[in-house]
């Protein structure tokens, strides 16, 4: 498979595939299919491998699992910057464009070529998007590695709390 993109992402997404949407439960045909776009395979009908392969996830829950958890590593989502909420009335909320095509036309409007904005990893589109937006003035307010892990310390505390009152 080549490195996950914006590209992948939007192909994904027209299928309305669950890797992407999460409106419903994954099965072992979405990652072989979510597999086969990401290493740029033909589509079509499943050949005797795919069935296999299929069928072999079906039969093993823990296999399964371990290679969701292998496509999730993949996508490399947690090396995204994180984001502090801003109030949707001040940013003007959802403007009907899809994101990762917004990401991509910031990056090639910045002189980056098309093929390179939609095939860079994701991770980085994100990264440079965001230092894009910043320069040009948007307010973006992106975490420091200390504000995460006191938010993650804070998250933690929280859950603690909350399952010592109900064991009490």
């Amino acid at each position: 498979m080549y490195p996950w993109c914006l590209k992948y992402r939007v192909r994904l997404m027209a299928f309305n595939s669950p890797l992407i949407t999460g409106d419903r439960g994954i099965t072992p045909a979405d990652l072989i299919f979510a597999c086969q776009v990401c290493a740029e395979e033909p589509l079509g009908d499943l050949g005797f491998w795919d069935k296999l392969r299929i069928n072999r996830l079906n039969n093993d829950p823990v296999k399964f699992e371990r290679m969701l958890k292998a496509f999730a590593g993949y996508v490399l989502v947690h090396d995204w910057p994180k984001f502090w909420e801003l109030d949707k009335s001040k940013n003007g909320g959802d403007n009907g464009c899809p994101w990762p095509l917004a990401v991509v036309a910031n990056l090639i409007a910045s002189g980056i070529e098309e093929k390179r904005a939609w095939e860079m990893p994701e991770c980085q589109a994100i990264w440079l998007n965001s230092a894009l937006a910043l320069r040009k003035g948007a307010e973006i307010k992106i975490m420091t590695p200390e504000e995460e892990a006191f938010m993650a310390s804070e998250a933690a505390a929280a859950a603690s709390t909350s399952a010592k009152e109900k064991t009490d």
